[in-house]
């Protein structure tokens, strides 16, 4: 169970002072299925959150997403998918794979965007396990979400009204806590994600998800949710997919997302997980990650705070990232 010093950690977005580079961190960018698919890299025209969108955005830390589609060889999608990237990090004097906070915060002063690796589904272990999971932490892995749309061996998900964890799911979570690995619920069952919480001894994240307070959504998460991530010093990034932001999917209705987590779970719980590359219909004035500028713009006019800003941009993450890490 999370423990009385994390609680604080909820209301309270890093200080100004701490540190001279800010982060700017994207939580859930699936990029890399783009990648694959077209073959073509990180500099590629049509890409939302390519390295010229990411850079004229302001984004220096993306969570690049390795997602197996439900018919596939789960085990092979997510090698292929690694293999890109790996060769992008190679390829590229622009971004480098970072394992660390210290490391992304290096990446970030040198002008580089930093990465690291999401598993979106424990499907994509297939039978491997705590096995699989180890191996791909030596790669870079440093996010682990139990499901996608569909429940697995593991954890049940939203996409079909599954149950909670089952006892490799609970294995699956201890062994991301030994790990260091971020645990992240979006997509998750209401059960998943409650029973996730109670387990973890560090604190969850929902990476790429928006309030159903504010959008009836399956995918969204209750305030019940929210108060389980965000009490437990977790942070909910973003999601900019029309369906579930609603009501004309514009930018105002993101900021209302927004400040309704921030009413719930308090400023130092909301981040940035756009769902760019996800082939979602997004907001148009969220066209792509170079359009970022204009979310902070309009939630500074609702009165947020430069510090708040700050934390939802990067550095509340930064603060859920340094607690697990350690």
């Amino acid at each position: 169970m999370p423990t009385a010093d994390v609680t604080l950690d909820r209301v309270t977005p890093s200080s100004p002072a701490v540190n001279a580079v800010d982060i700017q961190a994207d939580l859930h960018l699936d990029t890399p299925t783009q990648l694959l698919r077209r073959k073509v890299g990180l500099e590629a025209e049509g890409l939302e959150a390519g390295l010229p969108q990411l850079r004229a955005g302001g984004t220096n830390l993306a969570v690049m997403v390795l997602w197996p589609p439900r018919e596939a060889n789960w085990e092979g999608i997510v090698e292929g998918l690694l293999t890109t990237m790996e060769a992008e990090d190679r390829r590229l004097d622009g971004v480098q794979r970072v394992g660390e906070p210290a490391e992304a915060r290096a990446a970030a002063a040198a002008g580089k965007v930093g990465m690291f690796y999401s598993l979106e589904g424990a499907h994509g272990l297939d039978q491997s396990g705590v096995a699989g999971l180890e191996a791909l932490h030596d790669r870079g892995l440093r996010m682990l979400g139990l499901t996608w749309s569909f429940s697995n061996r593991y954890a049940g998900s939203s996409g079909d009204g599954g149950g909670g964890l089952s006892p490799a799911g609970r294995e699956l979570v201890m062994a991301a806590n030994r790990l260091n690995i971020l645990l992240d619920v979006s997509h998750a069952s209401r059960a998943t994600t409650l029973e996730t919480c109670a387990l973890s001894a560090d604190p969850v994240l929902a990476s790429h998800s928006d309030a159903a307070e504010i959008q009836a959504n399956a995918r969204n998460l209750s305030d019940q949710e929210l108060h389980c991530i965000c009490d437990g010093g977790g942070v909910v990034g973003l999601n900019f997919h029309a369906t579930f932001v609603g009501k004309g999917a514009s930018l105002g209705r993101v900021a209302e997302h927004a400040a309704h987590i921030r009413a719930v779970g308090g400023a130092g719980c909301v981040a940035l997980g756009s769902d760019f590359d996800g082939l979602i219909k997004v907001p148009p004035e969220l066209r792509d990650a170079s359009a970022l500028p204009a979310l902070w713009a309009v939630l500074k006019g609702q009165g947020w705070t430069e510090e708040e800003l700050r934390g939802l941009r990067g550095e509340n993450f930064m603060r859920l990232w340094e607690k697990v890490r350690r």
